[in-house]
């Protein structure tokens, strides 16, 4: 009877330090999970924002805002889409416009160079035509007389001769082909006969326009001929021999004193 009541005593310390002990033991293990309780939380978290969009768990409206370290142009762009969206269409019209200037600077230049060259070629063509002028057309004795007497003229020679190196004769060797043209429309438009006196032979006054060049005829007066030409004609002073002077156009006509010497040109 006196070893049951130690016997419970003994069993009552015995379940207080098995009570204990566990106590000591649990109470560790809980602070340690505990304190990996907000670690985990805060890495599932995390893990769970890194996971959803940004634009699912951001506010409507909310003002977005770059962190960070960035270059200096990806940050302008993210800052401002609409400069990304811009930003080929400037360097296209960038590239558009200097090729519209380099066209340009090309036509140019072409029509430049296009306009020296033709400035040359003006240029040695004038000074080609003064240095070798244009040569007139000259006929020989024979075709210019039978022209004359097709359009109805005649010639006539106080020597009875052709000989350009004789005065006395009338010739008509190497005279103008617009020269015998020029005397058979006199003698159209007047209506007038008309007979050639003079020609290309020696004895004339020398010069440009002369009678050795085939500039010059004589043809003998008649009432006819020399009304036409007094009539129709401004009178134009007076030659240094004293004979008056008619013109029309090119054409000069001088009263001498026993024929008219007309300048055809």
């Amino acid at each position: 009877m006196g070893t049951r009541p130690c016997k419970q005593r003994r069993a009552r310390l015995t379940a207080g330090a098995l009570l204990a002990l566990q106590i000591s033991l649990i109470a560790p293990a809980s602070h340690a999970a505990a304190a990996d309780a907000p670690r985990s939380s805060t890495a599932a978290t995390t893990s769970v924002r890194a996971s959803v969009p940004v634009s699912a768990i951001r506010p409507a409206g909310a003002r977005t805002t770059v962190t960070g370290t960035y270059d200096a142009d990806v940050l302008a762009t993210a800052r401002s889409p609409h400069r990304q969206a811009t930003a080929p269409r400037t360097e296209t019209a960038t590239r558009a416009g200097t090729k519209t200037e380099t066209k340009t600077k090309t036509k140019t230049e072409t029509k430049t160079k296009a306009g020296a060259e033709a400035g040359t070629t003006s240029r040695t063509e004038a000074a080609a035509t003064s240095s070798h002028p244009i040569q007139p057309i000259r006929i020989g004795h024979v075709q210019a007389t039978q022209q004359l007497r097709k359009a109805g003229l005649r010639w006539k020679s106080s020597g009875g001769c052709t000989n350009r190196g004789v005065r006395t004769c009338t010739s008509l060797e190497a005279v103008r082909a617009a020269t015998v043209a020029d005397v058979i429309t006199l003698k159209q438009r007047s209506g007038c006969p008309v007979v050639v006196t003079g020609g290309t032979e020696v004895g004339h006054a020398p010069g440009r326009y002369s009678h050795h060049r085939g500039y010059k005829l004589d043809i003998k007066p008649n009432d006819c001929i020399n009304r036409y030409i007094t009539g129709e004609h401004v009178l134009d002073g007076i030659r240094g021999d004293g004979a008056p002077l008619y013109r029309d156009s090119g054409t000069v006509y001088a009263r001498e004193s026993d024929h008219w010497d007309i300048l055809f040109r």
